[in-house]
């Protein structure tokens, strides 16, 4: 691979406040039971990568997802927390759900439906804070890790942000990337350029139809 780096970006599995639909941010919830099959699933599906490092977000959800994964593997691979990884900060609204939030704040939920890039949480950061810090900490991993195959176990935020960030694109694009629990990117970095060689991947959780919602072709 010579210097190039394989780069597995991997959502966190599913939590209580993901099915119920409640902002989460940086308030530690764990997996729930489902969550944790799908990390399961998501580490056995990657157990022929031979990862040198994994890092996940310092955020309990994010660190289970990585422990998981990292058990499957056939040699020890060391889990180490980042900062950098962690959630948008979502401010008043962590705790609350989107309804509620719709409600509380309607014009500004308006639009973070529309324009999320203009928003700026009360108490929060904006895309463009979030996504200068998670970038920030992909290349200092990737100046570390020249000819590595590395896991980074972050959120559905950082994700899209990092991933738009990479497409040159911006977080104006924020809505056009979905990112499922337990979901899987893979990037190429080589010659100081980035490659996506697959985005959303959750083959290993759900059947195509079911990743498509749809019941027929």
């Amino acid at each position: 691979m010579n210097d190039g780096v394989f780069i597995f970006l991997i959502r966190h599995g599913r939590t209580e406040w993901n099915k119920k639909k409640i902002f989460r941010g940086h308030m530690d919830i764990p997996l729930d039971e489902v969550g944790i099959q799908q990390a399961e699933k998501a580490g056995k599906y990657l157990q022929e990568v031979a990862f040198t490092t994994i890092y996940s977000s310092t955020l309990r959800r994010a660190f289970q997802t990585a422990q998981i994964i990292s058990r499957y593997q056939s040699k020890s691979v060391e889990v180490i927390p980042c900062q950098g990884f962690s959630d948008l900060n979502y401010g008043e609204w962590e705790g609350k759900s989107y309804e509620r939030v719709k409600e509380e704040y309607p014009a500004l939920y308006k639009m973070w439906e529309e324009e999320p890039h203009k928003v700026k949480i009360p108490g929060g950061e904006t895309l463009s804070e979030a996504a200068e810090r998670s970038f920030k900490a992909l290349e200092e991993i990737i100046l570390k890790h020249k000819g590595h195959f590395i896991g980074i176990v972050s959120h559905r935020v950082i994700i899209k942000l990092v991933i738009l960030k990479m497409l040159g694109i911006g977080e104006s694009g924020f809505w056009m990337i979905r990112q499922d629990p337990c979901c899987i990117n893979i990037v190429r970095f080589y010659g100081y350029k980035f490659s996506i060689l697959r985005v959303n991947d959750t083959s290993h959780i759900f059947t195509l139809k079911e990743n498509l919602g749809i019941s027929d072709f």
